[in-house]
């Protein structure tokens, strides 16, 4: 068998890439090249870290990607393509429009590059200098590393994993500079336009409304997925710091996140659907324990109202 070849992305990033979003996706092609420089800046920072921290950094990812082609790669791969590929300058071309629902087969087509790509880098190392949009993470927001840290652990076979939460200083709300500025409510389920693309560091109203509920503390919060409250991993981050910080209790198509445990859909897991964010929670199969009667307690709230 051939040794992992590197300039499989390489290739991918600079020509075939952009290619395919200028040719079959109508990118601009200035914007098709640049997201080809991104994404190939985001995978040598993402190579620089080491197996353990790639995995806590898909755990937020993988319940969405588990029916992504090539069904024959391994779970955790179509995860990193998500990380590296699809929540790269790639999601400013799909909020823009051109790139669609074709976002999902341009990120397929990077899995057979990235595989090697990362491979290579393990065998033989570089010294990368350029930014990092992963660095730092745990150290910056600790209760939301052990947070996905434990959910590492059961992601791939489902159950309950105890979670300790370090001892941390509280985490203080966005300040208004850091919202968008007119931009209105996006609840998840609405048909309201999105205000801005997935990546963007800022905070919709949306958001920030969510975080000043789970300051009173206890909350019980439902969305589809946790990309849904954000794709750029250091805002994803920091939304979960705060929320763990006070108490608040997470509920997704598959997992359920609480400040003493997490707990993960056992066997199949549930297509997330952000149209309808309690459409997963209905379907109980897989789900256990206190995760089984939280989503049961949350439908039969939703039957009544």
């Amino acid at each position: 068998m051939s040794a992992p070849d590197p300039n499989h992305m390489i290739k991918y990033c600079k020509e075939r890439l952009p290619a395919l979003l200028t040719d079959a996706c109508e990118v601009d092609v200035d914007l098709a090249h640049q997201i080809g420089e991104d994404v190939l800046s985001r995978a040598e920072a993402f190579a620089t870290l080491s197996t353990r921290e790639q995995d806590v950094l898909i755990a937020p990812f993988v319940e969405e990607v588990f029916d992504h082609e090539p069904l024959g790669a391994p779970l955790h791969l179509r995860a990193k393509v998500t990380v590296v590929v699809r929540n790269s300058l790639l999601e400013q071309a799909h909020h823009a429009g051109p790139l669609t629902s074709g976002i999902i087969a341009v990120t397929e087509y990077a899995t057979g590059p990235l595989s090697h790509f990362l491979a290579s880098r393990q065998r033989e190392p570089i010294d990368y200098a350029g930014q990092n949009p992963f660095d730092g993470l745990a150290a910056q927001y600790p209760r939301a590393w052990a947070c996905l840290n434990a959910l590492t652990d059961v992601f791939m076979d489902g159950g309950r994993q105890a979670l300790k939460l370090p001892a941390a200083p509280m985490p203080q709300i966005p300040s208004e500079d850091e919202v968008a500025t007119g931009s209105d409510f996006t609840r998840e389920g609405t048909t309201t336009t999105t205000v801005f693309s997935a990546i963007d560091p800022r905070f919709d109203r949306w958001i920030l409304d969510l975080l000043q509920q789970a300051s009173d503390g206890g909350i019980v919060l439902c969305t589809s997925a946790l990309s849904r409250y954000s794709r750029n991993s250091a805002k994803l981050h920091r939304i979960l710091e705060y929320l763990l910080a006070h108490s608040a209790t997470i509920l997704t198509t598959n997992y359920l996140i609480r400040p003493n445990d997490v707990w993960v859909r056992r066997g199949n897991l549930v297509k997330p659907n952000s149209e309808d964010p309690y459409a997963g929670l209905t379907q109980t199969r897989g789900l256990t324990g206190a995760h089984r009667k939280l989503a049961e307690s949350v439908t039969a709230q939703l039957r009544v109202s």
